[in-house]
């Protein structure tokens, strides 16, 4: 019997892409792009009654329950994961790539892979990668575009959340974010770096992580780079959950990051116009 969580997740697929397929073809304003985020999202939750409720014991004084709050935080996270990969979808593979690695960690090491359908859309990932990165040939590429890079999104996301939420799979909220963490911090230096500069959050650029490692590698080896730092971050997110407390995994993570922003803010460089549109 289909719950009503994967029967809810199908359903709102099916929505979003038919929705995000409008920007693909004419383009759509940013904010209708985010009330379409948000409605997916919204519905979702409706419809299945799941939402990050509890955020663990994140500041080492017990569980953070967010009660009616954690609707609204929810919507923002979901949304907010989806534009991270989305703006991360520069070069062949990446975003894909980024998203099933988060996946493959989420699922196995929470056993959501055992018991849901996340093992077919892990599946159809792969089979995407290898005629999106052209391993049968140059003419044979297929590329995801604005619904494919939110769809994948909005699946990670919510896998994370799902299996953050329910007790049978026991893994601490902060973990997953350990899983995302390259989409979602280039996501958020982007947008601090361009506030900075007073660019538009809309406007096409050569600010991304993948921007500034193709300077000095090319697109394959930039693809590797990152995927490897993607999967290392998740194994040691792993590690600290399995050897330490949420409140340091916290700690640890704040300062994974500010590492990154440092490194972001030394390679950073002019926004330049490109073909690709980021949101």
């Amino acid at each position: 019997i289909i719950s009503n969580f994967s029967f809810g997740l199908v359903l709102f697929t099916i929505l979003l892409q038919l929705l995000m397929l409008f920007d693909d073809l004419w383009g759509l304003k940013a904010i209708t792009r985010l009330a379409i985020q948000s409605i997916c999202t919204g519905g979702l939750i409706y419809f299945s009654g799941i939402y990050i409720e509890s955020l663990g014991n994140l500041l080492g004084f017990g569980e953070i329950t967010l009660g009616s709050w954690g609707i609204p935080f929810t919507i923002f996270c979901v949304v907010g994961i989806m534009n991270a990969f989305n703006m991360i979808d520069g070069i062949n593979g990446l975003c894909s790539g980024c998203a099933m690695l988060a996946l493959l960690l989420i699922g196995f090491y929470s056993g959501l892979i055992y018991d849901s359908m996340l093992v077919l859309i892990i599946g159809s990932m792969i089979g995407f990668l290898m005629f999106n990165l052209r391993l049968f040939g140059k003419k044979r590429g297929v590329f995801l575009g604005d619904s494919g890079s939110n769809l994948i999104g909005f699946w990670v996301a919510w896998s994370a959340i799902y299996a953050s939420q329910n007790e049978p799979y026991d893994v601490e909220p902060i973990t997953m974010l350990w899983f995302v963490a390259i989409p979602l911090l280039d996501c958020v230096a982007l947008i601090f770096f361009r506030l900075k500069k007073g660019i538009s959050l809309a406007a096409a650029g050569r600010d991304h992580i993948h921007h500034k490692l193709m300077k000095n590698f090319s697109p394959e080896g930039t693809l590797f780079i990152i995927l490897v730092i993607t999967l290392v971050t998740g194994l040691f997110g792993i590690y600290i959950e399995n050897n330490s407390t949420p409140s340091i995994s916290l700690l640890l993570f704040i300062t994974y990051a500010s590492i990154y922003f440092t490194i972001a803010n030394y390679f950073d460089e002019d926004t330049k116009t490109i073909t690709k549109k980021d949101v």
